[in-house]
């Protein structure tokens, strides 16, 4: 019984290490792209930065953003779900 608290745990601390990282490339990846879009257009009556805080902002409550706490909860799911239908 121990054995499978210390393996719940381990896993969910991989699964929580792997959101933080997907977090923080998708961030990078919104704002990198909204720089060079920043770029590309003229005209734009905001500046650089805060164009680039209301992308983030958008993307903070998009649902991109909900999905990827999937990462952490289906897989605990799964293995749960398999551990009652096996036994």
């Amino acid at each position: 019984m121990l054995r499978i608290v210390i393996a719940s745990v381990v896993l969910f601390g991989l699964l929580v290490g792997l959101y933080a990282a997907l977090d923080w490339y998708m961030r990078w990846a919104r704002r990198r792209a909204l720089e060079e879009e920043y770029a590309e257009s003229r005209g734009q009556p905001l500046t650089q930065e805060d164009y680039v805080d209301r992308g983030l902002a958008q993307y903070e409550r998009s649902l991109e953003k909900r999905l990827l706490v999937g990462v952490i909860f289906l897989p605990l799911i799964v293995i749960a779900l398999l551990a009652f239908f096996i036994n």
